[in-house]
């Protein structure tokens, strides 16, 4: 079996926006994602985003609008000689209740199947709770990253109903953490 790194995007990799990231031109990826996904590449994890993109059933952009984005990201991620081996995304409205939509699992589903990951031996890094609730329903190792829109604060994220296993300001020091905890396992 793999081992997968799954990604949240928006305040993960790019820039978020209170008011959806609409537009391949609001679309900013923060300078140090492809590096650190070429990390995790290098490190033996598979790359695979899941992000919930409601933004589609609000009518803020459409498919082929989204799909410039992503081919954006996988471009920059290629140049820096990194990869992102799938992105999973739900585009449903928060009211429609389906399975894709994280806190949801059946996105994360999809890529362990289709990729056959041990989500044991994987981490799920995100902005926001959902994500960290994905990441551990999902039975993965959680890590939340500070660049989110929301800034929570320590009383906030020790209120959510399931903790991090780790919290780290950005993905780069997510992504080196992951790193040294294999090395830490390999040495064992």
């Amino acid at each position: 079996m793999q081992k997968a790194v799954f990604l949240d995007r928006d305040g993960t990799l790019n820039y978020d926006s209170k008011n959806y990231v609409k537009n391949i031109s609001e679309f900013k990826i923060f300078k140090n994602t492809p590096e650190a996904i070429k990390k995790l590449n290098k490190a033996g994890y598979l790359v695979i985003i899941i992000t919930n993109q409601s933004g589609l059933a609000r009518d803020y952009f459409d498919e082929k609008e989204l799909q410039r984005m992503h081919a954006k990201l996988s471009r920059k991620v290629k140049a820096a000689g990194g990869k992102i081996d799938d992105i999973y995304y739900c585009p449903h409205h928060p009211d429609d209740n389906c399975d894709c939509r994280k806190p949801g699992l059946a996105n994360i589903h999809k890529a362990v199947k289709k990729f056959d990951i041990n989500p044991g031996n994987s981490y799920f890094i995100g902005d926001s709770w959902k994500d960290i609730e994905a990441g551990k329903k999902a039975g993965c190792q959680t890590i939340l990253v500070r660049t989110g829109v929301s800034n929570y604060s320590e009383q906030d994220i020790k209120s959510w109903n399931c903790q991090p296993d780790y919290v780290k300001e950005d993905i780069m020091a997510a992504a080196e953490l992951i790193i040294d905890l294999k090395q830490q396992d390999n040495i064992k």
